[in-house]
């Protein structure tokens, strides 16, 4: 997902050359970034000789790594280790990771799912390669996927997030992914250090309060739930998800500034629903027809007509509005009226790509990460090479 974010922001700009690395050349998201003149290759991060082979002539190297895949920190940094060592050996001018500062939330207990990237940020500042390091906030996007808005009765959704009234750090992956590959236009200001980019601090009532103004014929709640519950839900991976949230509320509100340094046009919550306010409403309403089936109701029936009756209003009420900035410039921060306007095709692009990560987490509603890799790179003049 991450390295999607990237990939888009950096094909953007007529200055990079993205190449991709992927275990699998299928599917849309690989058809369309090869159509957009993405060069992919196949590979496996547990082989370090298929990456080496990858970074030939790169110049700059962004790495994701993932703990949810295999539940295993040791796995997640060995595959780290491999590429930051091929990185090395290629030469290459820089490296930008998404890393994690670890937490020991108790002494008895890891923070298994941050453990390995801290391990990696680690193994990075030791091997001397010019770095950036970033650490990003929560995601507004996970709120289409594995934390939507989960119904409790008729009209009520529960934020199901156990922050109880604590901060989260928070922003839109497609913000995320513009402010990283700036970082690439800008490696001498920004080597050799960890930044924490955020664009947003809000609490879980800040989130609801602020869905219940934009769909105000619903009601979506914060529902306090004690890391001590959470601990005890059903579902593969709810132990390390606790951690992770406990580890989150320790955190205190980042500043912002470096955020909007790199990308001056990132988006509030509320700029973000407006992009993804159908997408939303989709997850929201498909939700509703599971609820409905249930016979949480007795007249399920008379349940679903209200159902769509509502969602036709909500549909034909809710502002259709686009902001997403493709282009950007290492000169001035100053945009254009011209660029700044979205084209019918850019609208379109932007309408897709909610469409595919939307069906994507929707098939798979679990906690799997997209395993692309671009490689973002620096050159003042010339087209670069990623």
């Amino acid at each position: 997902m991450t390295g999607g974010a990237v990939a888009e922001a950096a094909l953007g700009c007529a200055w990079f050359r993205v190449t991709g690395f992927t275990r699998m050349l299928q599917g849309e998201a690989y058809d369309e970034l090869v159509s957009k003149g993405v060069s992919v290759f196949t590979g496996d991060m547990n082989k370090p000789y298929t990456i080496k082979e990858a970074m030939d002539n790169i110049d700059t190297v962004f790495l994701t790594t993932t703990y949810w895949e295999t539940m295993n920190a040791e796995t997640e940094y060995q595959q780290g280790f491999n590429v930051v060592t091929a990185a090395v050996q290629c030469q290459v001018k820089h490296i930008i990771y998404v890393g994690a500062e670890y937490s020991m939330v108790t002494a008895a207990e890891r923070c298994k799912c941050l453990e390995g990237k801290a391990m990696i940020e680690n193994y990075i500042v030791s091997t001397g390669i010019p770095y950036t390091i970033v650490r990003l906030g929560f995601y507004f996007e996970n709120f289409l996927s594995l934390f939507k808005p989960h119904q409790t009765s008729k009209n009520d959704f529960a934020i199901a997030l156990p922050m109880a009234n604590h901060g989260l750090n928070c922003g839109s992956i497609i913000d995320f992914g513009h402010c990283i590959a700036k970082l690439a236009l800008r490696p001498d200001t920004y080597v050799f250090k960890t930044l924490k980019l955020a664009t947003s601090y809000l609490t879980v009532t800040d989130i609801a309060e602020k869905l219940n103004t934009y769909f105000p014929d619903l009601n979506f709640y914060n529902p306090k739930i004690p890391l001590s519950a959470y601990r005890k839900f059903d579902f593969e991976g709810a132990t390390e998800l606790t951690t992770m949230f406990a580890h989150y509320r320790s955190l205190h509100e980042w500043d912002r500034t470096t955020a909007m340094e790199l990308y001056s046009y990132n988006r509030t919550f509320e700029q973000w629903l407006k992009d993804t306010d159908r997408v939303l409403l989709e997850i929201i309403f498909e939700n509703m027809d599971n609820f409905a089936s249930d016979n949480v109701f007795r007249d399920a029936n008379s349940f679903r007509e209200q159902q769509e009756m509502m969602k036709k209003k909500l549909l034909d009420t809710v502002p259709l509005t686009y902001f997403f900035q493709s282009i950007f410039s290492s000169g001035s921060s100053q945009k254009t009226e011209k660029e700044l306007s979205l084209t019918n095709q850019e609208k379109s692009r932007h309408a897709m790509r909610c469409k595919l990560f939307s069906e994507a987490h929707q098939k798979t509603d679990n906690l799997s990460c997209d395993r692309s890799r671009s490689k973002i790179s620096n050159q003042e003049v010339k087209e670069t090479e990623i």
